[in-house]
């Protein structure tokens, strides 16, 4: 991925950009529906996204009020789009099908607030609501998004972008890469050529994984359970996979799936209340919570977030953030950076008063402390992205534990470190080494390496780069320059870790 698509991804919620995306595949499919070139009557799919759409919104606005928790509404829309994509089109004389379409609809959003254990739904909405359609009113999925090779275009294209915002190559591998396999095991050598044609042009294969296998709520998030994931998503979807009289289809995969990504990840919502808010450096704040239960999480980790936002922007009301506090601490923090003319939410989060509420849920994340505690470390942290590295430093001034660790925090200002005092207390009990590195302030206002973290940087200030795990946590731009910088030096990927959020 080139910078310029590096860069407007990161500018881009992985909300709006999915918005994007499905559209763009509507707009080719009416385009193509009209021209005749693909078997879909066009005015029958607008009128049914019609449908789709006002059913979802209202279901969504309805539990939202039952149940008084905050709701993302574009996350209502996306369900719309994806069932426009993959039900059958119904006119508006066709009330088989708009009853289909409606039932869709509801369990789809209801599956969200009512199937769930821990507070954690379960299954795929769009894959639970086409499993109900089909079951109970014999109008299953179609999947008519996949019945056009020009289709293919968009859905891959598109694909790529949502993949790269939320990382997930390896899983998308793992599932078409075990979904051909079984193809190739299954078929007569004579007939190769077609099967693999119908699966890599003509079926969901695709459209699947990029727009439901990455869904946030209902995927495995673990770097093995999300590989393990896919593979028995693309197993199961692969044509002709059956048990007894009961053949799979993709949505009946992706609901085996869901069970185990249910099984192997952290169940719950937590409710978060305000207890105060700290200055920790110019224009950041820390916000520190109460839950109403423990989390169980590595330091290192992020959650998403979510807060009752009353004019949402087009960034909506989740984000994902790390919690800065150490595993065991008795409250919850949150360091956050406030620039000029921020999103609703932060505004919102902004004008939080102790006792009020936002929602935690979705611990998740792979940046953590190695278990060998002999390796070598160096933290490379930017403006907030010390985030990470405080929980981390924390944790270990919890447990008395010293390691060997250098940390690059580069600042812009000298007034914009963050978490000064426990970097300080770090270097005295547990032996880490702070180097600060500032970017605009003159050299004469300050006692700190001047100028910006890069490879003549990091190979004076540290002489045994190459024996070191290399963590980067900071804004996506940076964390991007950094990976090239370290590559300069002669450091292999595998040697790098990256903090990153999914983006939904």
């Amino acid at each position: 991925m080139n910078s310029l698509s590096a860069r407007l991804l990161n500018g881009i919620t992985m909300y709006r950009l999915m918005l994007y995306y499905l559209g763009a595949m509507l707009v080719v499919g009416l385009a193509l529906g009209f021209t005749g070139r693909i078997f879909l009557a066009p005015f029958a799919l607008i009128f049914s996204l019609v449908v789709l759409t006002v059913a979802c919104w209202g279901t969504n606005r309805i539990f939202a009020a039952l149940l008084h928790i905050p709701v993302n509404r574009e996350s209502a829309l996306i369900t719309a789009l994806i069932l426009a994509l993959v039900m059958p089109p119904a006119a508006p004389t066709d009330l088989m099908g708009i009853a289909a379409l409606v039932l869709a609809a509801l369990v789809a959003i209801g599956s969200k607030f009512l199937l769930t254990v821990g507070h954690k739904h379960i299954f795929n909405p769009v894959a639970i609501g086409a499993v109900a359609a089909g079951v109970a009113l014999g109008r299953p999925a179609v999947w008519w998004v996949s019945s056009s090779p020009i289709m293919l275009v968009v859905v891959v294209l598109g694909g790529l972008l949502v993949t790269q915002k939320v990382r997930r190559f390896d899983m998308i591998a793992a599932y078409v890469l075990s979904n051909l396999a079984v193809t190739v095991l299954a078929t007569p050598p004579g007939m190769m050529p077609i099967a693999l044609q119908q699966s890599l042009l003509y079926s969901p294969l695709f459209f699947a994984g990029f727009v439901m296998l990455t869904e946030p709520m209902t995927a495995a998030h673990g770097r093995y359970s999300r590989l393990v994931y896919g593979v028995i998503v693309g197993l199961l979807s692969a044509h002709g996979i059956h048990i007894g009289h009961f053949f799979f289809s993709p949505e009946a995969a992706f609901l085996v799936g869901n069970l185990f990504a249910w099984s192997v990840s952290p169940k719950g919502r937590f409710r978060m209340t305000l207890l105060k808010i700290e200055q920790i450096a110019a224009e950041c704040q820390e916000f520190v919570f109460r839950s109403d239960r423990s989390l169980n999480f590595v330091a290192g980790q992020y959650l998403d977030w979510t807060l009752q936002v009353p004019a949402q922007d087009n960034r909506g009301n989740r984000r994902s953030f790390t919690i800065a506090s150490a595993p065991g601490e008795d409250h919850v923090r949150l360091g956050v950076k406030f620039y000029p003319e921020p999103s609703a939410f932060k505004r919102q989060l902004s004008s939080m008063q102790p006792g009020d509420v936002i929602f935690g849920s979705q611990i998740a994340g792979n940046f953590t402390l190695p278990r060998d505690p002999e390796r070598k470390l160096l933290f490379i942290a930017g403006g907030i992205g010390i985030t990470p590295f405080r929980s981390m430093i924390q944790h270990l001034l919890n447990r008395h534990q010293t390691r060997d660790a250098i940390l690059l925090y580069g600042n812009r200002h000298a007034a914009d470190i963050a978490y000064g005092d426990l970097l300080e207390r770090a270097g005295r009990e547990i032996g880490l080494c702070t180097k600060h590195v500032i970017s605009d302030d003159p050299p004469e206002l300050h006692n700190h390496l001047s100028g910006f973290i890069d490879s003549e940087l990091l190979q004076r200030e540290v002489p045994d780069l190459g024996e070191r795990t290399i963590y980067v946590s900071g804004p996506q731009l940076m964390v991007t320059n950094l990976r090239r910088e370290l590559s300069a030096c002669g450091i292999p990927r595998r040697q790098i870790k990256t903090d990153f959020f999914p983006g939904f």
